[in-house]
């Protein structure tokens, strides 16, 4: 940097702390966080589904493990 750079620079206002700005800055920030830290609300079409497809697998499972009872003889 050179001589008259610093000059310049010296000239320059020195930066103020804007208390009432941090704050609104602080709020809102938290406000964001807030928000993406609540899980996303599913509607009942989705929680529906879900019950049906957990159901379903179920199904399956049992299913699957009646089979393989039924060929070892067990069942």
């Amino acid at each position: 940097m050179t001589d008259p750079l610093f000059r310049m620079l010296e000239k320059l206002p020195s930066a103020e702390y804007d208390r009432a700005r941090a704050d609104r800055v602080r709020a809102r920030c938290r406000a964001v966080l807030e928000r993406s830290r609540r899980p996303p609300r599913r509607s009942r079409v989705q929680r529906v589904a879900e019950t049906a497809l957990a159901g379903l697998g179920a199904i399956y499972l049992v299913e699957g493990i009646r089979l393989a009872l039924l060929m070892f003889g067990i069942a």
